[in-house]
């Protein structure tokens, strides 16, 4: 039976769902293009949307142009909610659907949508359903790769859940500096913006939200798939238009 497919091509995996009856199933990453064809050349499909953060790799593009009814997400596509971004032309997709996953969950709300990937974004949507933009930072892994390859002897480091504040070793101390330093700055960006918008809401996803979902004193809604949900509500909005 044809199904609709959501692909989130993102800078270090490649996320798969089906949608049905308004929710995602069958959820998966993989690793590469190839990967990704194996596994969708078994599968037929009546439709279905993709936001990529970069240009489509040229099999992949060959794939989509053979498929019916494939949205190819950018800020060009009808929304629910208005973009006041000045460049939406640059505007990552990843950023447009989690734009819209705010706005299914919480449309008559500020919303600050945090995603922890290869970067960490912060994107704001406005209880009048007007997105404004927000701000890009390193993701964790980019940190720790930044200190590994320009110094001379600090050694690649990997993230952790258990981060001690005072280092005890190099290690120790190149990881306290990158997760509390992630904490400390998520939960300022957080009180900037509760200060400035009124009854904010807070949601928060991505891969490396793991590391973090029990540090926040802050209440927010973390969740998971946040990008995979607005490509999804983004497709059933296009269809019923």
């Amino acid at each position: 039976m044809a199904q609709k497919i959501i692909l989130d091509i993102g800078n270090t995996l490649i996320k798969l769902a089906h949608s049905e009856s308004g929710c995602l199933r069958d959820v998966q990453s993989f690793g590469s293009e190839e990967d990704l064809l194996n596994w969708i050349s078994q599968h037929s499909y009546s439709g279905g949307i993709i936001g990529s953060v970069k240009e489509l790799p040229a099999r992949l593009q060959g794939w989509t142009e053979e498929q019916n009814n494939m949205i190819l997400l950018d800020a060009k596509i009808p929304l629910p909610f208005k973009i006041a971004y000045k460049s939406p032309q640059s505007l990552g997709a990843d950023r447009i659907a989690l734009a819209a996953t705010a706005y299914e969950r919480f449309s008559d709300k500020n919303v600050l949508v945090i995603d922890m990937g290869s970067c960490i974004t912060y994107d704001l949507l406005t209880a009048e359903g007007i997105y404004l933009g927000g701000a890009i930072s390193p993701g964790i892994r980019m940190r720790f790769k930044a200190m590994n390859a320009f110094t001379a002897k600090l050694p690649m480091a990997e993230p952790t859940d258990k981060t001690p504040l005072i280092g005890y070793d190099t290690e120790s101390s190149l990881q306290s500096g990158v997760m509390n330093g992630v904490q400390a700055e998520i939960e300022g960006v957080i009180d900037r913006y509760a200060s400035n918008y009124k009854d904010l809401t807070v949601l928060i996803g991505g891969g490396d939200n793991k590391y973090f979902d029990k540090r926040f004193k802050v209440n927010i809604f973390a969740a998971s798939n946040l990008v995979l949900e607005g490509l999804r509500f983004i497709m059933e909005f296009n269809e019923s238009q």
